[in-house]
């Protein structure tokens, strides 16, 4: 005969089973609508990239990054990171842009000067689309985006 510690058990079980169903499903539903934008906006980024410079692609990131966090749109708040990405491939360098960068490629070294430097733009505190775009500067910067 069933107790009710194999009841709970039982429920339990059956509670996560369908809760990680539930996050598979709506993730693969979430990220297979989403790649043809992924990748619309990566092209958007190495097609700018090509008629523009380093600080012309941070320029224009911060500009569209700003806009997405006027409009609450956190989709468009996030393709700034692919644009800047996309961006960094074709561009020319900028003479000077990679100075203050660091030099050092560790994460806490890099998130740390993303977070200043976001600062420095008006970010607010802790603004991750903002610290993931400057993430990639700082990766462009040490040579780690493959040029096209």
């Amino acid at each position: 005969m069933a107790t009710a510690r194999h009841l709970v058990i039982g429920c339990l079980i059956v509670a996560v089973v369908g809760g990680v169903l539930v996050v598979v499903v709506a993730g693969g539903i979430f990220y297979l609508g989403l790649g043809p934008h992924i990748d619309t906006v990566e092209a958007e980024g190495v097609e700018f990239g090509r008629k523009t410079d380093q600080q012309g692609c941070q320029d224009e990131t911060i500009r569209r990054l700003k806009a997405a966090k006027r409009s609450g749109n956190l989709i468009l708040e996030q393709d700034a990171y692919l644009f800047i990405y996309g961006c960094f491939e074709t561009c020319r360098p900028t003479s000077g842009f990679c100075l203050d960068a660091p030099k050092e490629d560790t994460f806490f070294t890099v998130r740390r000067w993303a977070q200043d430097r976001c600062r420095l733009e008006g970010a607010p505190e802790g603004y991750e689309p903002c610290i993931s775009v400057f993430e990639i500067v700082a990766h462009a910067c040490q040579g780690k985006i493959e040029h096209k």
